[in-house]
């Protein structure tokens, strides 16, 4: 039977199993680099007569002894949707099975790309926090849904966060976020974005699309800066820094501030470990210097945690059973 899970479920389901999603996105990349996955490249879908507007598919699959599957994902990111008060991002994701290519069901899958785009930097901070980078205060750089889910997580992993600091262009944004957040000791808007790198840890989840934040700007000291909209830091920055991403192939693409970088110096040296290396321990942390983890997206992580919901939901009588949606599979 096809499925259909609504986002309404999805949602309700990941914000009470955030343990669980922690759980997965790690177990996920340590499967990803152990080779029991298949991330091809991401393809954007561009218009001609907007460069900012794009939507893009990520197909994966997970050949576990404990997981079989495939399936993609289809997001769409339109920046000008804020403007419109709508979500920047909407998303849906088809699961398939791994033996027969059949589609098994159809989710609503932003807010599962949220979760675990926010789940993957808090468990790299947090990973790098257990190996001496110590967090008191932190400081998020573009007040949306990713920002909240991030803090979130971090929360959920036990971080002592004794300042928040907020930095937004749209002051409305920042206030709202700040009225959300009074459960922080001090929780405040930063007045200028030199004064927002004076935190412990940047976390950048902005709808840039190319860099503005350059080394005239602020001081890079030994901050961690998890980059999660990719393309905030001018490449001097990425240059003079220890750099993690989730898969370098994946990540030097796009115009990332991690490709204008290999675009600069020709080479890639500058990529220093990737996520499944912090976690795993093999990563050795120089901290004299800042550290930015730059999160593209991996398929696999979307794949693994609808499959996860997918199984949970299976009988659930919140999902839609789709009839008919397949005709006779029978061949003869």
């Amino acid at each position: 039977m096809f499925k259909g899970i609504r986002g309404i479920e999805i949602s309700n389901y990941l914000d009470q199993e955030t343990e669980s999603v922690l759980k997965i996105v790690e177990e996920t990349y340590l499967m990803h680099k152990n080779g029991f996955t298949n991330n091809p490249d991401s393809y954007f879908l561009k218009f001609p007569d907007n460069d900012k507007d794009r939507i893009i598919a990520l197909p994966a699959s997970i050949n576990d002894p404990n997981i079989q599957i495939a399936g993609i994902k289809w997001i769409a990111s339109y920046p000008g949707n804020i403007e419109k008060n709508l979500q920047r991002a909407s998303a849906t994701m088809i699961l398939n099975d791994y033996r027969t290519g059949y589609p098994l069901a159809l989710l609503e899958a932003s807010q599962i790309s949220a979760h675990r785009t926010a789940a993957s930097g808090a468990i790299t901070v947090g990973a790098l926090s257990e190996r001496g980078r110590e967090i008191n205060t932190v400081t998020l750089v573009g007040c949306g849904v990713l920002g909240q889910k991030t803090i979130h997580y971090l929360v959920s992993l036990g971080f002592n966060i004794k300042e928040l600091m907020v930095y937004d262009l749209n002051e409305k944004y920042a206030e709202r976020f700040v009225e959300k957040n009074d459960q922080f000791e001090k929780c405040r808007i930063s007045s200028t974005l030199k004064e927002a790198f004076e935190s412990d840890l940047i976390i950048l989840t902005t709808t840039s699309v190319e860099p503005y934040i350059n080394v005239g700007d602020i001081d890079i000291k030994r901050q961690i800066i998890l980059n999660i909209s990719l393309r905030d830091l001018h490449p001097i920055i990425i240059e003079n820094s220890l750099n993690v991403v989730d898969d370098i192939d994946h990540c030097l693409k796009a115009q990332t501030s991690c490709h204008l970088t290999e675009q600069k110096l020709g080479n890639r040296d500058f990529i220093n470990a990737v996520i499944a290396d912090v976690l795993d321990g093999s990563f050795e942390d120089d901290t004299s210097k800042p550290i930015v983890i730059s999160p593209f997206g991996l398929g696999v992580l979307d794949l693994a945690l609808a499959y996860h919901i997918y199984k949970y939901k299976y009988d659930d009588a919140s999902t839609v059973d789709i009839e008919g949606f397949l005709p006779d599979m029978k061949r003869l």
